[in-house]
């Protein structure tokens, strides 16, 4: 399996065992399980940011787009030359009605509290990359948490295969014993 690339990290892929002896090479299986499970619990982090990651992603995707679909509204009235009534919404539940006609220009939230006035055609071609990017971006969320899953499941067989190994080779060592 290649890497998985998540946002900043590179998570190293997980490694699928053929033959559980030859991998243990003499070495404890319990130590060998433990340092599986290190990787265990590094992938299932990583699934949980990704997750939490695509979740924003998301969020976002239709607020882009209602505002896109806004701008795109100001855009034919402002050529139309007509007075068109929205609503704006101050919070949660809180709205307010107002009458604009030959707007030119549209403040639009960039985030972390920031705010910038732009003029409609630039604030479509701002808009539309930002949709693409986003829409980009919940892409590259999705094959990276598939990815990560599949890493997660190959490390718990790969456990389960070097546990099951070690409970068989105890029980011939015991049947020798007898």
């Amino acid at each position: 399996m290649a890497e998985s690339s998540t946002d900043q990290q590179v998570i190293p892929a997980a490694q699928f065992i053929d033959n559980v002896e030859d991998f243990l090479a003499g070495r404890p299986a319990d130590a060998v399980i433990e340092e599986l499970n290190g990787s265990y619990r590094l992938y299932k982090a990583a699934e949980q940011r990704l997750v939490q990651h695509r979740t924003r992603l998301l969020g976002k995707l239709p607020e882009i787009r209602k505002a896109l679909t806004a701008v795109h509204l100001l855009v034919a009235k402002r050529d139309e030359e007509v007075e068109v009534l929205f609503d704006f919404q101050l919070s949660d539940q809180v709205y307010a009605k107002a009458v604009v006609k030959d707007v030119q220009t549209v403040n639009l939230w960039l985030g972390a509290n920031v705010m910038l006035e732009y003029p409609l055609d630039e604030a479509v071609v701002l808009l539309m990359e930002n949709l693409k990017q986003c829409e980009q971006n919940l892409e590259t969320a999705k094959r990276d948490i598939a990815t990560i899953k599949d890493f997660v499941t190959t490390t718990e067989v790969s456990m389960a295969r070097i546990y099951n190994y070690d409970v068989q080779k105890r029980k011939g060592s015991r049947a020798k014993d007898s």
